[in-house]
């Protein structure tokens, strides 16, 4: 791989790895919901990001929504609704 699609590999995988946080931090939480939003809706930049290392966006978008728990613990739920943080 190129150091281009190795960057865009990072990139993606920070992203499924920000997806499983399960502390308080806001910032953190901030950074999940954006991962999440980033990976579940049909967004152009990880389409063109997937295309570019030679992955089709859809059977990758499954794959993570499958087998990757991004569910929000009860703490996150909380700190959501009360901080009032938000997309």
């Amino acid at each position: 791989m190129t150091p281009d699609e190795n960057f865009i590999v990072a990139i993606i995988t920070q992203a499924i790895e920000d997806t499983t946080y399960t502390g308080s931090a806001k910032d953190k939480i901030k950074f999940k919901m954006d991962a999440i939003n980033w990976i579940v809706t049909p967004n152009p930049e990880f389409v063109n990001y997937c295309k570019m290392v030679a992955l089709d966006p859809k059977p990758i978008r499954q794959k993570i929504i499958d087998n990757v728990d991004m569910s929000y613990t009860q703490k996150q739920k909380f700190k959501i609704k009360d901080e009032g943080i938000s997309l």
